[in-house]
């Protein structure tokens, strides 16, 4: 009779446990889910501030060359002119 009851108390000590660990693993994985949607959201928003502003500095860009065509070629001269002297001297 007493093995039975002490059988029953490990049983119940047992599942209270048992419990406790899943709680603390779901309370573990929300929390980490929660970290990884508002990082998920962040790096959208990152991402999309990003493609905007380059988008903004294209259509500068075009609207410069467009305008002025020599002096961006002059410009894109040069710079090849510069690569163009520091890859030779190597």
């Amino acid at each position: 009779m007493a093995n039975t009851v002490v059988d029953d108390r490990v049983a119940n000590l047992a599942d209270r446990t048992k419990s406790a660990v899943g709680a603390v693993a779901d309370d573990a994985r929300s929390q980490v889910d929660g970290i990884a949607s508002r990082v998920t959201g962040a790096a959208e928003h990152a991402y999309g501030h990003a493609r905007d502003q380059l988008r903004d500095a294209t259509g500068a860009v075009t609207t410069s060359v467009e305008q002025q065509p020599l002096i961006a070629m002059a410009a894109v001269g040069l710079v090849c002119g510069i690569l163009g002297f520091l890859l030779a001297r190597r």
